[in-house]
């Protein structure tokens, strides 16, 4: 049995269900299916406490501690993700992440850091419904796909909205597991 390394990056204004819906996804898969074992960790640029667009509060590694190989890399989105894109601190630390990791996500807005950080040129995307224009205006490298729940190009994985990044995560778990533990997950 393989442990697997999910890591998820959190930004203040995080949509708390970005950062919880994928979470809750590879835990209840390595409680239900005897051969999934995910290892989650939150991090965020600074690390301590980060403060959700909902105003709940969730703790946080920093970045900058995060060392050896990353499975699955998911980037989340939130509220002021020009803000985010604009960290060239946090974009340097999803670069050297992406590097190392299996593959790598993105929930919701959470395409637009991937975006900011050169990680989705010539790939096809999707990101929240009302935001594909403005990405596919920001970034016209990128192929985005506007009516998807979630779209894979390679390693590569991006979600529509919030509830989205759950669909995604179950994805991941059936290409690891397969459909059956994907199925046992859900229920």
């Amino acid at each position: 049995m393989t442990q697997r390394r999910v890591l998820v990056v959190a930004i203040d204004t995080a949509q708390i269900l970005d950062v919880t819906g994928p979470l809750e996804v590879f835990s209840t898969a390595s409680r239900f299916w005897p051969v999934a074992d995910y290892r989650t960790e939150v991090v965020s640029a600074e690390g301590g406490p980060v403060v959700s667009s909902s105003g709940l509060a969730f703790a946080t590694e920093p970045l900058a501690a995060v060392n050896g190989t990353v499975d699955t890399l998911v980037v989340t989105g939130g509220r002021d993700m020009d803000a985010a894109c604009a960290d060239t601190e946090l974009l340097r630390h999803v670069v050297r992440l992406a590097d190392n990791a299996r593959r790598i996500t993105s929930v919701c807005s959470g395409a637009f850091l991937l975006a900011a950080a050169g990680l989705l040129d010539g790939r096809r995307a999707t990101t929240h419904w009302a935001e594909c224009q403005q990405l596919q205006r920001a970034h016209p490298g990128i192929t985005v796909e506007t009516d998807a729940i979630y779209v894979r190009d390679g390693d590569t994985w991006t979600s529509a909205g919030v509830t989205s990044g759950i669909d995604l995560a179950l994805a991941l778990v059936a290409e690891d597991h397969g459909q059956q533990a994907a199925s046992v997950t859900a229920r």
